[in-house]
């Protein structure tokens, strides 16, 4: 009889193993999975602080998202071609998927000025005036001195 209870303790403690084992694999999952959201979402605010604070506007548009350039060349641009370059060809080691992470982030970043950019563009032409000096009409929604959307509300007459 206590060798019958003994092969049930041990069977308990088998599957009290693989169950733990799984809940790890299922951890490690997840907090990687918040690194790299972390690390990305970092990458990203730093470059937008970067860009805003220590880089100059577009010539052609002054009020543009500001631009910080090393030699010229986009900062962001430049250090994400870098690590993505690193981490494709496995010189990271290990830490790889980290320079992904970074890489993508400051690729992202250059990638969003450039959106905003020409979007801000697409919008200024879609502003002008026609040749009789009429306003063209607009797709997008209009907005105020301030950036924010302009409401017009009418009310009825008494």
């Amino acid at each position: 009889m206590a060798f019958e209870s003994l092969a049930k303790v041990k069977e308990f403690q088998e599957r009290l193993v693989t169950r733990m084992g799984n809940m790890k694999k299922r951890a490690e999952k997840g907090i990687g999975q918040a690194i790299a959201v972390a690390e990305v979402n970092g990458a990203l605010a730093g470059w937008g602080y970067a860009n805003e604070r220590w880089g100059e506007a577009p010539k052609d548009d002054p009020t543009g998202l500001r631009e910080l350039k090393v030699m010229g060349i986009p900062a962001d641009l430049t250090a994400g071609i870098g690590m993505l370059g690193l981490a494709f060809f496995g010189a990271l080691g290990r830490y790889d998927e980290h320079g992904l992470n970074v890489g993508n982030a400051s690729t992202g970043a250059f990638s969003y000025r450039m959106g905003a950019e020409a979007g801000r563009r697409g919008a200024q032409k879609a502003t002008q005036t026609t040749t009789q000096g009429a306003p063209q009409m607009t797709t997008g929604a209009q907005r105020g001195p301030h950036g924010g959307r302009v409401h017009h509300v009418e009310y009825a007459s008494p």
